[in-house]
């Protein structure tokens, strides 16, 4: 396994605060070493791992920047950024560098304020194989990790807003970024689960210890709320979860395998 500090040149997104990309990964536990490590080198800030599909995710998080006005600068003092960010005495145009992030992490939450949970809930259906997939990954979560995970060290001190610093949910029946911020938000209110990866198709959250038995049987009201079907469609997940402190839950509207 191989950590290096991440360059321009090994991600299609700018670099807006300490990132790093993580190779020849060797299990899940690993991973989850790394996220544990991270975290307590780096209090006050969000771990933030890449999961599955690395340039799709890059991709719909790049677009989802850009139609929802995550970089817009407008109103914003720019006097004491970085010189980096002008060239000839004007502003480049978007966020190149950490100076810049505030301006996101504002213009992101900017637009959470008027959605929770139960607006979220019935954005997507879930069908039979999906159910199965998501078990999948559940039960083996290395499976289904691309080969080059980066690690970002997100500027903001709680998890569900680590989501500003990779906004995904770009197309039309996929939950947007800040219906997945509803989300997290909730599953970190409600059962303490924090955001720790974000792919092109999956969200991944994790507690320090497994999941209560009564606590067990809310969540799974819960998806099957924000998935609009019955609960006893998770019965085999509701068994897995109890086995981890871990879950991984869809945010597109189709998820392949």
């Amino acid at each position: 396994m191989q950590i290096q500090p991440l360059t321009s040149n090994q991600s299609s997104m700018e670099i807006l605060f300490d990132s790093f990309v993580i190779e020849n990964l060797k299990s899940f536990d690993e991973l989850i070493e790394i996220y544990l490590t991270y975290k307590q080198k780096n209090p006050g800030k969000t771990i933030i791992f890449t999961l599955d599909d690395l340039g799709q995710a890059e991709y719909t998080s790049g677009h989802s920047i850009d139609s929802n006005d995550l970089d817009e600068t407008a109103g914003y003092d720019l006097s004491k950024l970085d010189k980096l960010c002008f060239e000839d005495g004007k502003h480049l145009g978007y966020l190149s560098t950490p100076s810049e992030f505030f301006i996101r992490r504002e213009n992101f939450l900017k637009q959470t304020k008027d959605i929770d949970f139960s607006s979220v809930c019935n954005s997507l259906l879930i069908e039979e194989e999906e159910i199965l997939i998501l078990e999948k990954i559940n039960v083996s979560p290395f499976e289904y990790l691309d080969e080059k995970i980066i690690l970002k060290v997100v500027p903001v001190e709680k998890s569900y807003e680590g989501i500003c610093g990779f906004p995904n949910g770009y197309f039309q029946s996929d939950l947007d970024p800040f219906e997945n911020y509803a989300l997290s938000k909730h599953l970190f209110e409600k059962y303490n689960f924090e955001l720790f990866g974000i792919g092109a198709s999956f969200l991944g959250f994790i507690r320090n210890e497994k999941l209560e038995e009564n606590k067990i049987r809310e969540l799974i009201s819960d998806l099957s709320k924000l998935y609009n079907t019955n609960e006893t469609a998770f019965d085999n997940l509701s068994e897995i979860i109890k086995s981890n402190n871990y879950i991984f839950l869809k945010y597109i509207e189709y998820l392949k395998e």
